[in-house]
This record gives C-alpha cells, structure tokens and sequence, in this order.
C-alpha cells in the first residue's frame, strides 16, 4: 500500500518540515497526555505503564542527534498489540513510514515475548497462523527490544515520530523520545484551544481519516491493518499541515456538536479494554 501523496521535490520537503516542528508537542503537553518521561522511570522504575509488559527501567531514550549521521526528519508509525500472559499488552505489529516521502521502512509482525493469551484478532489484525508463519519464515521482529533497536537505526533525538494516540505504541517498544506529532492531540486542541476547555474527548483515526480526507480504514472485519493505519495518520497531518483552514472549518464543526456543559478528559489512563475498543 502506498500513500496518496506522491514524493515531494527537496524545497517543499524542506518547507513541510519546518511546518511540522511548529507542530510538536511540548514537554507540559506530553506529561498531561501520559507520555512516559525521563523522570516517570527515575520515579517509578520497577513500574510499567497502564497494561504493558515493559517497567519503566527497561525504557531508553532515543539516540542523542549526530551531525555526520543520516537518520529520518520524521516517521510515522504504528504497532498492533496482543494481550499476553498477566492480561497486559504486547508489541506484536510495528510498521513505519517515512513521514516526507511516504517510503515504508519497516513492515514487520514482532514475536511476542510472552505467551499469548488472546490474539485480539479483530482489533489488531493478527492471528496465531499468520504469527507461526512470519516466526518460520524468519521475517518477524525477535521482540520489542529488537524492534526498539530496528527503529532506532532509522532516527534519533530530532527526529519527529508522528502517530495517533502515539503514546501507547511508545509504551509498547519502550521509547522515551522529546519530538513528537499526534493527530490525536492536535485534532482535539483545533476544537477545544477556541473554547479555553481542557479536552473532553479524542477522536479515533477512523473518524479523523473519513471527515478530513475522505479515506475509509478499519472497514473489514479481519482488524485493523498497522500499514493502513500508519498512511492514514500520515495523510490526515498533510492534510491538516497543508489546509489549516480546512482543519479550522472541522474543529468548528466539531464545536458546534459539543454539549454546552461537558466533563473534562480525565487524567487517567484508560483501560486495556477501552484501549483496545477505541482503536
């Protein structure tokens, strides 16, 4: 699967990217948005985020930026999780793009390293044959660390990792990282920055892709499919970058469908089964 967007000349590269840093997130905003953060691991170290597999010692930063290497401006990527022994979830699925060029550079099923308890094949996409298969045809990721590891090749500290409600795939490969981009977040703060409200809710990719660009995902009943979903976020951030009026007359709209009283978005993390249906 390719993106809509064809690859662009070196100038609008250039122009796009200088778009996007104005669009990373702050520190305040990553903390109030359960980003897992340097001083989260020095409190909590034999901690895991809500449902995962990973404590909070086992988490790494991404590599410090080094002006004689090559790495990505900005990826965008997606994981599908499984639920393993101790009812947590595990990296099961990374997939990631290049946010500039739309190049897919890495499209891989990740072997649990715990056992399996439900495959959770109707959110995630996975099933136990297809997982056996990529296991036998050496073409799966050996765990989140060798995962961690893949994806820290491509980028470092500068880079801008784009996702949508990204802290969660973070979470799932154990990445601390200070540059990021998520449509989640972004979207919300079009429709609630106006009103001075804190967020009463996200909207889910699904919803985002339809409404903002016209593109149908998570239509099938076989799961989600973490390439799909991954151009679908890439595509919605262009969209919005690019057409901020378009994005303006959404959040408006948005607006408009919103209770007058409302409930702030709570701080709590949500459930592994809210998780996984609000996917």
């Amino acid at each position: 699967m390719t993106s809509n967007d064809p690859k662009l000349p070196p100038t609008e590269d250039e122009q796009l990217f200088n778009q996007l840093l104005t669009k990373v997130h702050t520190e305040e905003e990553l903390k109030k948005h359960h980003f897992t953060m340097v001083s989260t691991c020095i409190c909590d170290r034999w901690g895991r985020p809500t449902g995962g597999v990973i404590r909070y010692n086992e988490f790494a930063q991404t590599p410090e930026h080094k002006e004689d290497a090559t790495k990505r401006q900005a990826i965008v990527l997606d994981c599908e999780m499984v639920i393993v022994e101790g009812y947590r979830k595990e990296l099961a699925s990374l997939v990631v793009a290049d946010l500039i060029t739309g190049e897919i550079l890495i499209n891989h099923f990740v072997h649990p390293t715990n056992i399996v308890r439900n495959w959770q094949t109707r959110y995630s996409g996975i099933t136990c044959a297809a997982m056996k298969a990529a296991v036998k045809e050496n073409i799966a990721i050996r765990g989140w660390k060798a995962a961690r590891t893949m994806l820290f090749d491509l980028m470092d500290s500068k880079t801008i990792i784009v996702g949508h409600a990204v802290y969660n795939d973070l979470n799932s490969l154990g990445i601390i990282h200070p540059t990021i981009i998520d449509t989640s977040i972004l979207t919300a703060d079009a429709v609630y920055r106006p009103l001075g409200r804190p967020f009463r809710r996200t909207w889910r990719l699904k919803t985002l892709a339809d409404e903002l660009i016209g593109q149908k995902i998570q239509s099938g009943k076989c799961g989600h499919s973490a390439l799909e979903d991954t151009m679908a976020t890439r595509d919605v951030l262009l969209h919005c970058t690019r057409n901020p009026l378009e994005l303006e007359a959404w959040a408006e709209k948005a607006r408009s469908e919103e209770p007058v009283k409302c409930e702030p978005e709570t701080n709590e993390p949500e459930t592994l089964e809210e998780w996984f249906a609000r996917r």
